[in-house]
């Protein structure tokens, strides 16, 4: 299985949340003990849940051509793959895991579906939402400290749900992380 995480390349873009993907995806290698190494346009880490083996990639290329990087980093003929990305629709704190569906107005997401011709494809959208700006302010802007915290507690969640679906299956993991509910604390 290849897990795709999205993001912008840079230090400009590291802790923003339209990173998400990325952040998700470092975060989960660190918990699996590994480091991602460069590879041609990406970032590949290398981990084994349940005996199967899983590679974590990032795509090092602009959030909006993501599309074209993954196309070309995919096996042919390859539709075990699932996409970790942010979603501005849903709150901070929630989750939501989906076998198909639109682009949600997420360009990222929309660059994979045009470049596969296809939208029916696991994808794991992590809550940033919703705005208090313009919206491309807003994705590009970093996390505050609470809202850091409220998303590592998600991404920890998140990597649970991900060895659910290894392990047991879409529909149990899809339960699992659609019922992920991680309050901001008011109290610091």
């Amino acid at each position: 299985m290849m897990i795709f995480g999205l993001g912008n390349p840079g230090l400009k873009y590291r802790a923003t949340r339209h990173n998400t993907g990325y952040i998700f995806l470092e975060h989960m290698a660190k918990v699996y003990k590994k480091r991602f190494q460069p590879r041609s346009g990406h970032k590949i880490a290398k981990i084994r849940i349940a005996s199967k083996n899983v590679i974590l990639v990032k795509p090092i290329c602009w959030m909006n051509q993501s599309g074209l990087a993954i196309a070309e980093i995919l096996p042919k003929k390859n539709n075990d793959f699932l996409v970790i990305l942010d979603d501005l629709n849903l709150p901070l704190g929630k989750t939501r895991l989906k076998g198909s569906g639109s682009d949600g107005g997420h360009l990222g997401l929309r660059s994979i579906i045009n470049s596969l011709n296809s939208s029916a494809f696991p994808r794991l959208r992590i809550g940033i939402g919703p705005p208090n700006q313009d919206a491309v302010s807003y994705v590009l802007s970093p996390f505050k400290v609470k809202e850091k915290k409220v998303l590592m507690s998600v991404i920890e969640k998140g990597i649970e749900g991900i060895e659910i679906l290894i392990k047991d299956g879409f529909v149990h993991a899809q339960n699992f992380i659609n019922s992920i509910k991680i309050e901001l604390d008011s109290n610091g």
